[in-house]
């Protein structure tokens, strides 16, 4: 029985997976799908679930409730010899183990990017797991309710200031939704007005969604 090994459990490993498993005959392969988180992440619903318009666990598809007839290891794959048909995986406790295969497919996707900027690495977060999008309601909702204790100078100014790198589609949206909940947050505390919130987009190229045309951005963004 041929032995077919998935690293990843993004879009891409999901869906090979899952269509794997509508193709092979009982029998006929295994199928083992190593990625770290259990669940897939659906990602164009991060921004409502920052904004608290969906719920968490409405972005994520859990891989084991869908994948039936597929083996489900949560860890990374740390090396690949494919001369001898080996992965080696890092569980997320434990010692690592190898797994063999037949066949390999490597869709491990991207990670965010971290600039050499300093502060970044200790201060920013992410926007492209349902935690990540969870941390940034949770941050904007404890730093203005922190704002409202205290009187107007720079670390009131610090708490209510927000700063998104990045003005591609998951920027753009990200940066709407959360100005849209803490203006909404605004109504339980008269002590802050909307003109202290501080919201910035900051985009490396001439204009922000530079994945589409400039008319279609100006219309997306109106």
């Amino acid at each position: 029985m041929q032995r077919i090994l998935i690293v990843g459990g993004g879009y891409a490993g999901f869906y090979a997976a899952r269509g794997l498993e509508k193709r092979l005959r009982a029998g006929e392969a295994s199928v083992t799908v190593v990625d770290p988180r259990p669940y897939l992440t659906y990602q164009p619903f991060l921004p409502e679930v920052l904004a608290g318009s969906i719920e968490a666990r409405h972005a994520a598809v859990s891989m084991r409730g869908h994948l039936r007839r597929t083996k489900v290891i949560a860890g990374r794959v740390r090396l690949i010899d494919h001369a001898r048909r080996t992965a080696v995986v890092q569980p997320p406790d434990g010692a690592e183990f190898s797994v063999d295969y037949d066949v390999i497919v490597v869709t491990a996707g991207a990670v965010t990017r971290r600039l050499p900027v300093p502060g970044i690495a200790e201060q920013a977060i992410g926007l492209k797991h349902v935690e990540e999008a969870v941390a940034i309601r949770d941050r904007m909702l404890t730093s203005v309710d922190r704002a409202a204790a205290l009187p107007p100078g720079p670390m009131r100014r610090k708490l209510l200031t927000v700063v998104f790198v990045g003005g591609g589609f998951s920027g753009v949206e990200g940066f709407g939704e959360l100005l849209s909940l803490a203006s909404s947050l605004l109504k339980r505390y008269p002590e802050i007005s909307a003109s202290e919130l501080r919201f910035h987009l900051v985009q490396a190229t001439d204009r922000i969604l530079p994945e589409v045309s400039v008319n279609a951005a100006v219309q997306l963004c109106t």
